[in-house]
């Protein structure tokens, strides 16, 4: 039988939480898949569990390498994956029992369809839900119907994204030969290269999303998180990548949500005068529920007593 989806796992130290990630995608329906795992220099024991697990699964392929990062581990497996369609799956996420199939059913009945996503549950290392994805973007239900239970193509696509990315990288299904074409994921991004990417696709085709919760993204204690500073400088280059693809309305939405991240840096720094002012220049561009809740929020931090 042939390969129709590659599912491309990066790892880098997450052998506990690998067993789940990997039995999610065992337990897909009505699909034939590869396992595409990289290993990016772990050092928990992942490489010698994974060869382990090779002699039961036939499906999974191991792709050991030294540490060079998320970005390159995904472009390299992208290079030698088999489907024309390409999934992906981060080693300490997992998905329902349905998602592929859905996902790909559309795909192929949609042929301009380049990319889809699904919304996606947070949840504690209990695995105790906290929040759906696309609850904490209220700005998303404008683009969106609500009385699909399917997939949907997404309204604008580029007009939502640049300011909201909604999309979880766990949750992506994509054809093969669209994200190989736009160049796949941009190496000299030290940051954000997944929602770049996701934005260079939907230059060139049409972007689906379900909003059924297919995807369980976990929110651990010990996460190395990007560095943020690094992450503001990459929505510069990002934002100004775009700045030809939308409308005025989009461009001051894109500043306020970047105006929305420095107040957040600014906070996390305890440069809370700072913050406020910066967060309020964001309310004033964009108003919105999230905005005046970090206003309140910085307000509050100003005028308390020290």
């Amino acid at each position: 039988m042939s390969i129709e989806v590659s599912v491309i796992i990066p790892n880098y130290n997450c052998k506990p939480y690998l067993a789940k990630a990997i039995s999610s995608i065992v337990r897909q329906e009505n699909i034939s898949y590869e396992i595409l795992v990289v290993d990016d220099g772990s050092t928990d024991g992942s490489v010698e569990w994974l060869e382990n697990l090779q002699k039961t699964l036939p499906e999974i392929r191991v792709i050991a390498q030294p540490n060079t990062g998320v970005v390159k581990a995904r472009n390299r497996a992208i290079s030698e994956a088999k489907g024309d369609y390409i999934a992906f799956l981060d080693a300490d996420d997992y998905w329902t029992d349905d998602k592929l199939s859905n996902q790909i059913n559309y795909m192929k009945q949609n042929s301009d369809c380049v990319l889809s996503f699904t919304n996606y549950m947070h949840v504690n290392e209990k695995y105790e839900p906290i929040i759906d994805c696309f609850s904490y973007w209220p700005e998303f239900s404008k683009f969106i119907d609500k009385n699909s239970t399917g997939y949907q193509n997404l309204k604008s696509p580029m007009d939502l994204l640049l300011f909201a990315n909604v999309i979880g990288t766990s949750s992506v299904m994509v054809k093969k030969s669209a994200i190989s074409f736009v160049g796949k994921f941009d190496t000299s991004l030290n940051s954000a290269s997944d929602w770049d990417c996701w934005l260079k696709l939907a230059r060139i085709g049409d972007v689906a999303f379900s909003l059924q919760t297919s995807m369980g993204y976990l929110m651990r204690a010990d996460s190395i998180t990007a560095n943020r500073k690094n992450r503001l400088n990459a929505m510069k280059v990002i934002i100004s990548r775009c700045k030809n693809d939308t409308g005025f309305d989009t461009k001051l939405k894109a500043k306020a949500r970047m105006l929305e991240c420095y107040g957040e840096y600014y906070r996390e720094i305890g440069l809370k005068f700072k913050a406020l002012r910066i967060t309020a220049a964001a309310f004033m561009l964009f108003p919105h529920k999230r905005n005046f809740q970090h206003l309140l929020h910085d307000i509050k931090q100003t005028i308390k007593p020290s």
